[in-house]
Order: structure tokens, then C-alpha cells, then sequence
């Protein structure tokens, strides 16, 4: 679905100012290369997916605030009053984090598969080696995710950046992320109609990330942090947990071509996704929930899991 199609001027020619000629006979190249992507994939009203060009587009940077935020979030809550804890700092929305300069939070350069490594002297990017999205062997976010729109994307299987979950590749030798995706990006989920996660988004984040939620962070019975990658107990209060809730995403280890609506206790995994975004949200840590009303008022969020707490 992400295989665009239309006037090609919608998205090259759009921009005015972001394209340069460096030499005569030699193909334009991009400036901006990062504000590209936020462009295309921003609005100004509070609409979440929008045309361009005779493409439905979704929409990640909402200028005003967002009615329905997709899957991973809206960046609106991250550039908006000081919005760090809410979510990821992507340069052209967004300046860098102020506590943590732009080094991300349990970073590790064993975790990180890239050639190129994080360079925390550097923005945040959509994608390249400081990004998510593309290739994260080029650093260049442009040149790492480039043609991808325009090459066939199914099946989702990994083995190129359009054939991975979201353009989600890591790097050029390892498998993409896998996944379902749904065609209005959750816009209108349900436990019926929802994206499909597997383990391999775990990996994803694990690249910047490295030093949350494994399994180092384990003794012999306690958890310090909270695991990912670990099936959901098919005992006790956890059995409560039966119908899928978007709220509280799980991932799939026996991948489904279709949204499941019911939870398969001891093969379903806790994912980051279950209990944060990928983009931004108006909660603190990029939650999917208000921690403190759902500590108030005993339902949703952790509970959604922890149903006997």
C-alpha cells in the first residue's frame, strides 16, 4: 500500500528551495533530506491520513492537535510546551532531547547492528543510522529509504526495505521488521481490525535501546524492568487478558495474515509497543496511557495485563 502512484510533482516538486542542481549533467539532489519526510507526512489540520497526489498518506506531525494519532503516535505532542518525555526528538520537528542530548537512553554500540553506529552529535532522523526507517548501514536518511516508495512492497517478508514492516529494514544484511499492516494504519482499530506485530520490532528498537527490558535485567526469579520478548503467562490473572486490546498491543510469534481478535496466552509476546509508541504521545515516557488517572481510577493501561493488581 506504501507503493505510491499519481503526479510525481505531488511529492518531487512540491517543496520549493529543496532541491539544488551541484553539477551540470548530474541528477538534482535533495537539501532537508529529514524536513522531506516531514513534510510529506505532516498536516495542519487535525486530519490523520490525507491525499497527496492521489496517495493516502499518514500523517505523523500534526501542526494542531489530532483526533485519531495512528499507530505510532503524533509528533505534535513532542513539539509542543516542552514536550521531551513525549516522545522521540526528530530533527525538523523538534529540537534535541534537553536531558539527554541527543544520546538515546540505553544505548549500546554491541545493540546497535549498523555499520555506522548512533552519532549522538547528530539529530534524530526519520532514517539512516540516527533513524528508524531504511537502511541503518547509510547515514545519509535520504539515501537510505531512497526509491522505497516506488518499489513492490509485498510480500512483507524482510528481505528489502519496501518488503519490511513500515520501511523498517535495520540494515541492509539483516531481515526487516516483520508485521501486518493495516490499511488505515489503526486509525480505526479494534480488536478485529489492527495492525500485526512480531518480536522482530522488539529488535528494532533494541538497536538504540539495548539496555532496557532484556534479559540481563533478570535474577533468578525478580524482574528489575519490565521484559519484552517474553510470552504472556497462560496462569492466573493474566488469563483475563483474552480479547485483543489496542491499548495493550501484543506480538505474534506465528505470524497472521489477518488481525486476530484474541490473545494466545504462552505464545504471545510483551513487545515496547504494548505499553509505548513508536512516535510521540501526550503521555509521559511515550506511554500509551495516562499512568497517573490509571492509577486512580484502577482500570485500563498496566491493568489491562496485571488484571489482578
Amino acid at each position: 500500500m506504501a507503493t505510491v502512484g499519481g503526479d510525481c510533482d505531488a511529492c518531487h516538486n512540491i517543496f520549493p528551495g529543496m532541491m539544488e542542481k551541484t553539477h551540470k549533467g548530474k541528477a538534482f539532489q535533495y537539501v532537508l533530506k529529514n524536513q522531506f519526510c516531514v513534510n510529506c507526512h505532516s498536516n495542519a489540520n487535525s486530519d490523520t491520513i490525507k491525499n497527496l497526489g492521489g496517495n493516502r498518506v499518514p500523517v505523523v506531525h500534526s501542526t494542531v492537535t489530532p483526533i485519531r494519532p495512528l499507530a505510532g503516535g503524533n509528533f505534535h505532542y513532542v513539539a509542543k510546551d516542552f514536550g521531551d518525555r513525549k516522545g522521540h526528538n526528530v530533527d525538523g520537528i523538534t529540537s534535541v532531547d534537553m536531558k539527554f542530548n541527543g544520546f538515546p537512553p540505553g544505548y549500546t554500540r554491541t545493540s546497535d547492528p549498523s555499520i555506522v553506529g548512533y552519532d549522538p552529535g547528530k539529530p534524530l532522523m526519520c532514517a539512516g543510522s540516527n533513524g528508524c526507517h531504511g537502511d541503518r548501514n547509510i547515514e545519509d536518511p535520504f539515501a537510505a529509504i531512497m526509491g522505497t516508495h516506488h518499489a513492490l512492497d509485498k510480500p512483507i517478508d524482510g528481505s528489502t526495505t519496501a518488503k519490511s514492516y513500515r520501511f523498517l529494514k535495520n540494515t541492509g544484511k539483516m531481515k526487516g521488521v516483520l508485521g501486518t499492516e493495516d490499511k488505515d494504519w489503526n486509525q480505526s482499530s479494534s480488536s478485529k481490525n489492527h495492525n500485526e506485530y512480531y518480536p522482530s520490532i522488539d529488535v528494532l528498537c533494541e538497536n538504540c535501546h539495548g539496555d532496557f527490558h532484556g534479559k540481563d535485567n533478570k535474577d533468578t526469579v525478580h524482574w528489575f524492568k519490565h521484559p519484552t520478548g517474553v510470552p504472556i503467562p497462560s496462569k492466573s490473572e493474566y488469563l483475563k487478558y483474552g480479547t485483543y486490546n489496542t491499548d495493550a498491543p501484543v506480538a505474534r510469534k506465528t505470524p497472521e495474515k489477518t488481525p486476530g481478535p484474541e490473545v494466545n496466552h504462552g505464545s504471545d509476546t510483551v513487545m515496547c509497543l504494548s505499553c509505548h509508541v513508536a512516535h510521540a504521545s501526550p503521555y509521559e515516557s511515550m506511554l500509551r496511557w495516562d499512568y497517573d488517572r490509571l492509577m486512580t481510577e484502577g482500570k485500563g493501561g498496566c491493568l489491562i495485563c496485571h488484571s489482578g493488581k
